[in-house]
Parts: C-alpha cells; structure tokens; sequence
C-alpha cells in the first residue's frame, strides 16, 4: 500500500466520521453499481439510487438483514457503540442537534452496557480471577462507605458520577465554536454518551490487562478516559488538542472534589484517619465538606474567568453575527 492510498484511505475515515451517512465514497474513483450496471461518480447511482459501495451479498448483508428483522438496523446498540468509540464528538453532536434516528437511545444504552459490565465484573471475571477478585482494588480507609455503595450500586453510582461531568462541561465549553451556548439538558445527553464511552473502554476493553497486573489496567484506563474525552470534546466543541485538554482537566477535578464532597456528606467517614484526632460530635466531616465544594467552585469559577478570557474573539464574532440579524 503507497503513501498515496494511505491518505486516500485517512481523507475517506476523516469524511466518515463527520458525515457517516453521506462521506465522499472515492471521490477519484469510478463507481460500478450492481444493481443497474452503470458507471458513475459520486455517493450514489444517478439512474437508480442505489448507494456507493453496495456489493454482491456476504456476510454484512446476512447481518444487516437478520437486524433489520428486529428492528436493530440503522441505529443498533452494537452500531452506535462502534460509532461512540471511532467518532464520539460527531455522533454525540449529531444527537444533541436534533438526529436522534443516528443513536440507539442513549440512556436505555447506558443501562444496558452498565448491566453488561455488572455481569462481566462479578460473575465472569471472579471465574478465572478467584473469588477474591476485586476490580476497584480494595477499599480506601477514608470511604469505606462509599467504596461499599458502590460495589453494591455499580449502575447508579457512575450514572450519578456522569451527573458530577454536566455543570463543569456546560461552564467549560459554554462559548466553544461549535455547539455555542448548548444546554443543560443537551450535556445531560453528552455526560450519558460519555459514560457509556467509559464502560466500553475501561471495564470491556482494557479488562484483560487485569489478568497481567492490575496497576497496568488502572493506569492505561486512566490514559484511556481521558484521551477519549479530550477527542471527544474536541470533535464536538471545535477546540484544538490543547484548548481542550485544559478545559478537560478542570472538569475532571471540578467533578472529583464534588464527588468528594458528596462521599463526606452522604457516607460514613471516619475523621480520626484524617488528623488521627477523635469527632465525637461529628462536625469534622462538614468542615472537609465545605473545603472541598469551595475548591471545587474556585476551580470552576477561575476556569469559567480563563475561558471568558480564552474565547474573547469567539464572543465577539457571536455578537457581531447576532447584531446583524
């Protein structure tokens, strides 16, 4: 394979991923259509309408039909899971503009992947792992509540997690060039994306790193979310790879100090592991409860100043085009 077919070859997956449904099929290349025998350019048959690329029956044809019987065509969970791991920010744009026939329903996929995962964690693993096997590596001595409801909730704590990701998201990306001034209620369906990303990539597809060493798993799942955040925010926002990062880390620490606060208030928390000193009255949890939210707001409102700041000419432009209507 040349250099030539190699780009050809990223031009066509960069095409798809904006515009799954009608990318340029080899734009350079004649197109022979088996259903009519024509000839032709172009995305579909001008004689007969039928799309680039459709070919004699194998197996995709067998798949799509057996779907198709069920209803599970153009917006399966397996095909719109494909699409949230090659092209998360277009596909999550796409739904939030108004194409939701483009996803399977997001929060019914999240509760499906999540029970998967449960099944996975629990029932799979501890086969070839031991009994023993535990994949949050134990319980923290500060949260040993926490860490308990979690184990026994998996579903409902990372979708209460993913409700930690929509304030910051919508004050980090609030003036973005793409997808400017989005809602809450849009962010609400991008966390639900995202978290459904997250299982996919952490508890499916870098699990078998736990039969080598657990420390590698945790690790390449910490790289992995975020790598998958900052692309995904970058192809839904329009930031560059920088002007994303920045904004993803300040999200990640908004939502751990929350969480954190959360876990102080709501679960059982033991203050002498934190100053060895005795709460008979139990206000010292308060106290570090009240730390960590005000952190989490300061962080939030120096990253809403930067951000103001950042995106000036974005703003301007905004009110020049709203002036001209």
């Amino acid at each position: 394979m040349n250099m030539q077919r190699i780009r050809e070859y990223i031009d066509r997956l960069r095409q798809w991923q904006v515009k799954p449904n009608d990318y340029e099929f080899a734009t350079h290349e004649e197109q022979h259509c088996h259903n009519c025998d024509h000839q032709f350019t172009g995305n579909y048959c001008p004689y007969c309408s039928q799309k680039a690329g459709v070919g004699p029956v194998g197996w995709a044809s067998v798949r799509q039909s057996v779907m198709d019987v069920w209803g599970l065509g153009s917006r399966s969970l397996p095909r719109t899971i494909g699409h949230l791991l090659l092209r998360p920010g277009y596909l999550i744009g796409d739904y939030i503009s108004g194409r939701r026939q483009v996803s399977f329903p997001p929060v019914k996929m999240l509760f499906i992947v999540a029970l998967v995962v449960v099944f996975w964690l629990y029932y799979f693993l501890p086969i070839f792992l031991g009994d023993s096997f535990d994949v949050f590596g134990g319980r923290t001595e500060m949260f040993d509540g926490f860490t308990e409801w979690t184990r026994k909730h998996f579903v409902w704590t990372y979708f209460i997690m993913s409700l930690f990701y929509i304030l910051p998201s919508w004050v980090m990306f609030r003036y973005s060039p793409r997808h400017t001034r989005h809602t809450l209620p849009q962010d609400f369906f991008i966390q639900v994306f995202m978290l459904v990303l997250q299982l996919v990539v952490s508890f499916l597809a870098l699990t078998p790193l736990l039969f080598w060493d657990y420390n590698l798993y945790f690790v390449a799942s910490a790289i992995a979310v975020l790598a998958y955040f900052v692309i995904a925010y970058k192809q839904l926002f329009g930031y560059g790879v920088w002007g994303t990062l920045w904004r993803v880390i300040i999200i990640f620490l908004v939502m751990a100090l929350m969480l954190s606060t959360l876990a102080y208030l709501v679960f059982d928390f033991d203050p002498s592991k934190v100053g060895g000193v005795p709460d008979p009255t139990g206000s010292v949890k308060y106290f570090y409860a009240g730390i960590t939210a005000f952190l989490a707001l300061l962080i939030m409102a120096l990253g809403w100043g930067i951000n103001l700041i950042a995106t000036r000419k974005v703003r301007r432009q905004m009110s020049n085009n709203h002036n001209n209507q």
